[in-house]
């Protein structure tokens, strides 16, 4: 994994980052490589972007000129991503326990992707200090800023598109704007949105939602009166969303049997459910979660846990059944910096 700490102007930022990619020997020349179809919809998504999200342009043009790439390039490949052939699995959950508040994701994707990830800090000159993974630049699919709201992503095969943002640009802009889920779930809800996708969150009051979208559609989930949780996979729950917008493969990469590990464990009477029980539950040792047939050539490149009201974060670099979590200050590390 990457492991950046960017700072000041989002043109500076992005000018940083691709310096650093670019002193270090990375070529993009082949990604950058698309379609007719996909190019045409990604200029249509960055003159949406251009305007709803102006900011985050200016970052990638930065990271286009450190890179020396072009900026229309870069930006169609980043604002494409998450459909047209993309596959991402990832399990995701929440809950409150004992005064605490987690939220907790796996990331799955092919494993050939595993050294580029990036586990990135950000410092805006404007905007929220956060913490964030993901498999590309600029765009986040999880994470948690300064105020203990914390972010995760599911992935699903979208039937239709519409120029907008896409799922990774509506994760970084809620991190970097959004104190509280009831925020989140009002701006997300007034978005453009590219791709289908469920948005976990959770925040430091114990508030959680799942937000099920589409392009054409928006469901909010929340937890049940009893059941202070919500889980979210590569499928829809809600039946509106289901009849309208599902996977066209059920149980697509063992999404439904991820969901229901995680429903199980939860819904066990066990106490005293903290961040060593959320690492073992991500770990696999309460059910199938994590350990993909190598067949299938799929894998959890990371694994995430925040606990939203300490503000600590917890990730493990790899599958989690075999890597062990440390625990990432950095966020805390920015925190403090800012306030000198």
């Amino acid at each position: 994994m990457y492991h950046p700490r960017l700072k000041g102007s989002h043109h500076e930022m992005g000018l940083h980052y691709g310096e650093l990619l670019r002193k270090g020997g990375q070529d993009f020349s082949s990604v950058l490589q698309l379609s007719q179809e996909q190019r045409d919809f990604g200029i249509a998504c960055l003159s949406v972007c251009e305007t709803v999200v102006p900011e985050l342009c200016q970052e990638i043009k930065g990271l286009a000129e450190g890179l020396m790439v072009s900026y229309e390039d870069l930006s169609v490949w980043l604002l494409t991503m998450y459909g047209h052939g993309d596959v991402h699995g990832c399990t995701c959950f929440c809950y409150t326990d004992s005064g605490s508040t987690y939220l907790a994701r796996n990331s799955d994707m092919f494993p050939e992707l595993k050294d580029t990830c990036e586990s990135i800090l950000y410092r805006p000159d404007n905007g929220c200090i956060f913490l964030g993974h993901s498999t590309s630049f600029v765009q986040m699919e999880d994470g948690m800023n300064e105020h203990g709201l914390a972010v995760g992503i599911n992935f699903l095969m979208s039937k239709t598109y519409q120029p907008g943002l896409n799922t990774g640009m509506i994760v970084r802009y809620v991190l970097e704007n959004c104190r509280s889920v009831s925020d989140a779930v009002d701006r997300i809800g007034r978005l453009p949105i590219a791709t289908t996708q469920n948005i976990i969150l959770a925040d430091r009051s114990g508030d959680m939602a799942v937000v099920e979208s589409s392009p054409q559609m928006i469901v909010v989930r929340r937890a049940q009166s009893g059941k202070p949780w919500l889980v979210s996979a590569n499928h829809f729950v809600s039946m509106a969303m289901q009849a309208e917008h599902a996977n066209p493969e059920a149980n697509w990469y063992r999404s439904c049997d991820r969901y229901d590990t995680v429903q199980a464990a939860l819904a066990s009477p066990e106490s005293n459910k903290d961040a060593v029980w959320a690492k073992m539950l991500l770990s696999g040792k309460m059910g199938f979660i994590c350990q993909y047939d190598k067949e299938m050539n799929f894998d959890t490149l990371w694994s995430a846990l925040y606990d939203v009201r300490a503000l600590k974060i917890y990730c493990a670099e790899g599958n989690p059944s075999k890597v062990r979590f440390n625990e990432d200050t950095r966020l805390t590390w920015g925190i403090s910096k800012r306030r000198k």
